[in-house]
């Protein structure tokens, strides 16, 4: 303002001097967040001092009023230039402002096919939207913290710039020390000018990130929270009126988006768990339909025939192999059954019930594979260490290791053997099925626990899906678990571990 000043002292003809010197001076106090009318005033506060310099100087010191109309003509000029520059600038302001809201709303949209082929994850929307508002700020660090009601605490859920490591994966509780805190209680944006001295709770990577100033607003402000965004500066400096005024339309629009974005992830799931429900209704009523009615029907014959038969002497052999038909179809309708059962008890968040009593699992599993090589011959192999004994439920882990065992030789190596290892770890029992062949893809091992889903469902090995289930819910009703590993060069090995008891009163 001084050179403007004396810019105007050599005012000739030219009504606009020193434009260049108006338009710096304009610039500045935009950056410091002068409102039009201030920065007008000023230059109406330096023709009254011209004017009331002019009256009070002797006659003979004073230019002529010639002169001083120029002057004054020449602060009206620039007065209305800044005017005129300051409206170009707000409509500037407006239209990258809704540049960037554009770009916030389009992050949100793109439910559509990726390159991929997949829709954006919420993740990712945040993640894109943080990179948005740090560039709509001209910030040097954003983040966005959503609130967790459950704990009480605003969580970190997505950060860019200098603050994305002092930021991610930050929790922090709603106290009166937490600097997260601070912005969330406030329905205005608020500001904190220096990290590195402020005396409220802020994480020590931020505060060595090289950002000195932030500026957070709670969303939405006049609602329960939903959580805060928060950007930082280098310069340790107060925010502008333009700035915050800014970050708070930004968050306006976050919040909505934000919101909508949790009601369609929340819609969609509890449509996936319906399609998942139909899905399940319709496999029960196939295996009813289809399943149960094969051994029944088998059963029913066997007996038909037996009782066609009843005048005619059969020997012996062909009684016991009737009657063993018979005995064995039922066995496996009253198993296909209890897994039913079984699986109902599991969806609905229950444990299995079970009876402890003193048993050896060595022996359980002898039995299981001398039970089950009658068919399977020579591809089973046991592998003892002696005795294993512990307070379970004997039929339970006989169903466990059957059910392990028959998913091993329906879908193992027809060439390999399976293998059945019992050893003790301390004080867990494991049991270990082994075999060779085709390797479970990862994707496939996080869902072989749940009820009728089997690996490698294209196969053409029928089956309901329910006896990993089953092993699973074993597993967790003695407050053991299972677990699978699977690679190409090392086969598939299932694993069921238990807690050795040997005392009823610890059971």
């Amino acid at each position: 303002m001084p050179r403007y000043l004396s810019a105007l002292g050599a005012v000739g003809e030219e009504e606009s001097p020193g434009l260049e010197l108006i338009e710096a001076h304009f610039s500045s106090r935009l950056r410091q967040g002068f409102e039009l009318g201030e920065i007008t005033s000023e230059f109406s506060l330096l023709g009254r001092c011209v004017l009331q310099t002019w009256f009070e100087a002797p006659e003979e010191m004073r230019p002529d009023f010639t002169a001083l109309e120029r002057i004054l003509a020449a602060l009206q000029s620039a007065s209305a230039f800044v005017t005129e520059m300051f409206n170009r600038h707000q409509l500037e302001d407006a239209q990258e402002e809704k540049r960037h809201l554009r770009l916030v709303r389009s992050v949100f949209d793109q439910v559509e096919a990726r390159a991929a082929g997949e829709p954006r994850t919420f993740s990712e929307c945040l993640h894109a939207a943080v990179g948005v508002v740090m560039a709509a700020m001209g910030a040097h660090a954003a983040a966005v913290l959503l609130y967790e009601p459950t704990r009480e605490e605003l969580v970190t859920m997505a950060a860019a710039g200098l603050a994305n490591q002092g930021l991610a994966r930050h929790v922090r509780a709603l106290k009166l020390s937490s600097f997260v805190g601070h912005f969330a209680r406030h329905e205005e944006a608020t500001t904190l000018e220096d990290i590195a001295t402020t005396q409220l709770d802020v994480p020590q990577e931020l505060r060595h990130s090289g950002i000195h100033s932030l500026l957070g607003v709670r969303m939405p402000p006049h609602h329960a929270l939903l959580g805060v965004v928060l950007i930082g500066i280098r310069e340790q400096r107060s925010f502008t009126a333009r700035e915050t005024r800014r970050i708070e339309v930004l968050a306006e629009a976050l919040a909505l988006y934000i919101e909508n974005a949790q009601l369609n992830e929340t819609l969609a799931r509890q449509i996936d768990a319906l399609r998942e429900e139909q899905r399940l209704r319709d496999v029960f009523v196939s295996l009813i339909a289809h399943d149960l009615r094969g051994p029944i029907s088998a059963a029913r014959l066997a007996a038909q025939l037996m009782d066609m038969q009843a005048d005619h002497a059969l020997s012996p052999e062909d009684l016991r192999r009737r009657v063993a038909m018979v005995v064995r179809n039922l066995d496996r309708s009253e198993r296909m059954i209890r897994d039913l059962l079984d699986t109902q008890r599991l969806q609905a968040g229950q444990l299995l019930p079970i009876v402890r009593q003193p048993c050896d699992l060595t022996l359980i599993a002898r039995e299981v594979v001398d039970d089950l090589a009658q068919q399977h011959h020579d591809r089973l192999t046991l592998v003892e260490h002696g005795p294993v004994a512990g307070l379970w439920g004997e039929d339970e882990l006989r169903r466990a290791i059957w059910n392990l065992t028959m998913n091993a030789l329906k879908y193992g190596s027809t060439v390999e053997r399976v293998s059945v290892e019992i050893r003790l770890s301390a004080a867990t029992a494991e049991v270990a099925v082994h075999n060779a062949g085709v390797a479970i893809p990862p994707a496939e091992q996080a869902r072989l626990f749940k009820p009728f889903n089997r690996a490698h469902e294209g196969g053409t090995v029928h089956g309901w899906g329910l006896g990993l289930a089953v092993v699973d819910g074993v597993a967790a009703a003695h407050g053991g678990n299972v677990t699978v590993d699977s690679a190409p060069e090392r086969g598939t090995t299932f694993t069921l571990r238990l807690p050795v008891i040997t005392d009823a009163a610890s059971a």
